[in-house]
């Protein structure tokens, strides 16, 4: 499928998602909310009104009413939804005033009644001469419970707007540090790469903020080998290929087989210098700008590879390569992280530079240790080693120490090489002279 075909994703508001969520929430809440103090509500006016009706029915049953007059008074007043029926009937002669409670006819206490189409709560007891019965409106009840539930829920109805507000505010300042490195980012030119600020950044898009810089850290870096491999091309490359010119006219004017030969070596020789160096050349702007996943390493085994790389080199040089390598391949002692392709490029090149700087027969050993830091990878030699100068420059590109530079071939980017995948790796590098050997020492240690 085409990218430009791809449709994007229709863009959201977290904002608007998160005003609308909490709308949902808080609406919903206060449906519950309403129902839940409407149920208290009315369960309070049911317990104080029933308390008021069995009240007023005992201070009615003192006997001060006539027999002959039956009533129902109906109290009318401002506050009707608290206004209660009061029915007082006489109890013919002769009959008991205190029903049996065996009796199923006669009712005492609480009960349910419909008068006139409408329910009735009432409280029925018995005086000496009267059944007396205390009536109230369920309608009215109700009606007294929405209006307590209102009068509850009234305030949290005049917050809820305020508060949704007040969140509006929260999440735009909270907001806020993301705009600004937005703009910042938008502000910026094209080849500006360094870190967004995180200052005021809030926690939760302070990881955001450090990927972001981690990312423009990565592209800095291969933008900056970019460059490094332009620029060395373009000045170390210049010598080279004029030397092979000059060779090419060489061998062109060249009067005998002798001259001819001659002329041919060394072009030959000059072809394989600028082959060697375009390739030093890619391989430290590809590490330098590298990022591959490490992986457990088997460092004796990856030496032992290194170490045949360079045996045919070692071999016309009458290098006696010895190799003390106490630990097992396979063996987890001796296992590391990292890239196998890399870290063999870096002992090989290390090797590489032992074998061509080692005198003639001369010797090179190789050991490999565990301490309680890590591993230790030692290479030595017995040749003219490095000053305590140049030391401090062997991992500049290009340079060559005055000592081995006439009498070796070599491009200066072998340990510029090795410099750049040891940092990859977390590998600390140590330049000494050999006491064993005399020449110089490379330590390698890896944690």
């Amino acid at each position: 499928m085409n990218a430009e075909n791809i449709k994007p994703a229709s863009p959201y508001s977290i904002r608007r998602r998160l005003m609308l969520g909490l709308g949902i929430l808080i609406t919903v809440t206060s449906f519950i909310e309403t129902g839940v103090a409407y149920d208290v509500a009315l369960r309070e006016v049911d317990g104080i009104a029933d308390t008021h009706m069995a009240q007023m029915a005992r201070a009615l049953r003192h006997d001060r009413f006539e027999r002959s007059a039956p009533r129902l008074p109906t109290p009318e007043g401002k506050d009707e939804k608290n206004s209660f029926k009061i029915q007082i009937t006489p109890i013919p002669e002769g009959e008991f005033p205190f029903p049996s409670r065996d009796n199923g006819n006669i009712m005492r206490g609480y009960s349910m009644r419909d008068i006139g189409g409408k329910s009735y709560r009432i409280y029925t007891t018995y005086s000496r001469s009267n059944k007396i019965e205390v009536m109230h409106d369920m309608a009215l009840r109700s009606a007294s419970a929405r209006e307590l539930a209102l009068r509850i829920m009234l305030p949290f109805f005049i917050i809820s707007p305020l508060m949704l507000l007040c969140v509006w505010l929260g999440i735009s300042l909270s907001l806020r540090p993301l705009f600004t490195s937005r703009n910042e980012i938008g502000k910026r030119d094209a080849n500006d790469l360094s870190p967004l600020s995180v200052a005021g950044v809030p926690m939760e898009l302070l990881p955001f903020v450090n990927e972001i810089n981690a990312l423009f850290a990565r592209v800095s870096n291969a933008f900056i080998a970019q460059k490094n491999f332009v620029a060395d091309a373009a000045h170390e490359l210049r010598s080279p290929l004029a030397a092979l010119r000059l060779q090419v006219q060489g061998l062109q004017k060249a009067g005998s087989d002798e001259t001819r030969n001659t002329a041919a070596e060394r072009l030959t020789a000059g072809i394989d210098r600028a082959s060697r160096l375009v390739e030093q050349m890619l391989i430290l702007a590809r590490e330098e700008s590298a990022e591959r996943l490490h992986e457990e390493v088997d460092l004796s085994a990856l030496t032992r590879l290194a170490i045949s790389d360079v045996l045919p080199l070692s071999q016309v040089r009458g290098i006696d390569i010895g190799a003390k390598l106490p630990l097992k391949a396979n063996d987890q002692h001796s296992k590391t992280k990292g890239n196998p392709e890399a870290l063999r490029i870096m002992v090989g090149n290390i090797l590489d530079n032992a074998v061509k700087y080692a005198p003639l027969q001369g010797i090179v050993n190789v050991s490999l240790q565990r301490n309680q830091d890590g591993l230790i990878l030692r290479v030595e030699d017995n040749g003219p080693g490095v000053s305590e100068e140049d030391r401090l420059r062997i991992f500049e590109r290009f340079h060559r120490s005055a000592e081995t530079s006439s009498t070796t071939i070599g491009s200066g980017l072998g340990m510029a090489i090795v410099k750049a995948i040891a940092d990859a790796h977390n590998v600390s590098i140590d330049i000494t002279q050999s006491s064993e050997l005399g020449g110089l020492a490379v330590t390698l240690h890896f944690r």
